[in-house]
């Protein structure tokens, strides 16, 4: 996890962001690849986690991708609302939902797209 999050981290040097932009991709990162390992691949060391990343016209797009089955990113609770404060999961994406300014996942689950959108250095867009 932290050699493709420095590798990632490496690849935007050029980018020269703001530590809090860099914090937030990388948070983001390392949460979809643990995600992708523990609950899609199921710490299975045979299966591959694909990590791609795009920049292009302001806009950064990582995407990560298991090889499990997937799962029902639209409906998973609010880890901070009720009886979930005190459950274990769902905190990951609930962080990657509220660092990046976009998420999309495809049709089964197993592949999430975070993106951010930058411009100068400075990322815009994020919600707070």
């Amino acid at each position: 996890i932290k050699r493709a999050s420095s590798k990632l981290l490496g690849a935007l040097k050029d980018l020269k962001l703001s530590e809090e932009v860099l914090f937030d991709i990388r948070l983001s990162l390392e949460e979809a690849v643990i995600n992708a390992i523990k609950y899609g691949n199921r710490l299975d060391k045979n299966l591959p986690v694909v990590i791609s990343c795009t920049f292009s016209g302001g806009k950064l797009e990582i995407t990560v991708r298991d090889q499990g089955k997937g799962f029902g990113h639209k409906t998973t609770p609010d880890p901070r609302s009720g009886t979930n404060i005190l459950k274990h999961g769902g905190r990951g994406i609930f962080l990657i939902k509220n660092l990046m300014d976009e998420v999309k996942y495809n049709d089964s689950g197993n592949e999430i797209k975070m993106i951010k959108f930058i411009s100068g250095g400075k990322a815009y867009g994020r919600k707070r």
